[in-house]
């Protein structure tokens, strides 16, 4: 089998713009997630809808590596930002990625992951390196770092401020560490490429399914671009 490169948003707008324009286009249905097979200029790739939260991504991660090859996956979608500096349709480019609310404090630092050991996951750093030229390339502000995943949404600026000075993260999301657990335990490598939707402070301002739809767009330029060095 050539090398195959996984595509995943966890919601639909982060994969709408990717599917059309797949060539050789086949899908296959493996439980809820329906995984499209193709070509994206010229690679071969499988994309697909995860759905929310860390079981759903990590399961269509491994799926995409056992089941279709996947060697590489990236990981498209959009996160609230912990670093203040960070404003709507900036960039975070992820150099490692940690679970907030995995906690085993009794035995381990907070977010160490049993059986691995690490705290942080790191990503590929090539991938991760084209990703972020790419988002400056588009006018795109990028920070890159460490983002935090969790299977809850964060609003609450204590919460907010925790993770930030407990894990040196630089945005929040729910999906990406999972991901990235999984290619770390299947021997693929990974990228995780989020644009900032809000501060994670409860007071977001944008209207959030044309913020999707923007966001989405600007993902899918950055993961086109990446292609070429995967």
């Amino acid at each position: 089998m050539k090398e195959r490169i996984g595509i995943i948003g966890a919601m639909e707008s982060e994969v709408a713009t990717l599917i059309p324009a797949l060539t050789e286009h086949a899908e296959q249905k493996i439980g809820i997630v329906v995984y499209h097979v193709g070509k994206l200029d010229g690679r071969d790739v499988v994309v697909a809808r995860s759905g929310v939260g860390k079981v759903n991504a990590a399961l269509t991660a491994a799926e995409m590596i056992r089941t279709f090859g996947a060697t590489a996956i990236v990981n498209t979608g959009v996160a609230g930002a912990l670093e203040e500096t960070l404003n709507p349709e900036d960039a975070v480019i992820a150099t490692d990625l940690v679970q907030h609310d995995y906690d085993t404090t009794p035995f381990d630092p907070p977010g160490c992951v049993s059986g691995i050991g690490q705290v942080k996951i790191p990503v590929d750093p090539v991938i991760a390196a084209s990703a972020a030229a790419a988002a400056r390339a588009l006018g795109m502000r990028v920070l890159e770092g460490t983002v935090a995943s969790g299977d809850q949404f964060i609003s609450d600026g204590k919460k907010k401020a925790w993770i930030r000075d407990t894990f040196g993260a630089f945005a929040c999301e729910m999906e990406g560490a999972a991901i990235a657990q999984a290619c770390y335990l299947l021997g693929a490598r990974c990228a995780v490429i989020r644009t900032i939707s809000d501060r994670a402070d409860g007071k977001a301002d944008v209207d959030f399914p044309s913020f999707a739809a923007r966001a989405a767009a600007l993902n899918a330029q950055i993961v086109r671009r990446v292609l070429p060095s995967i």
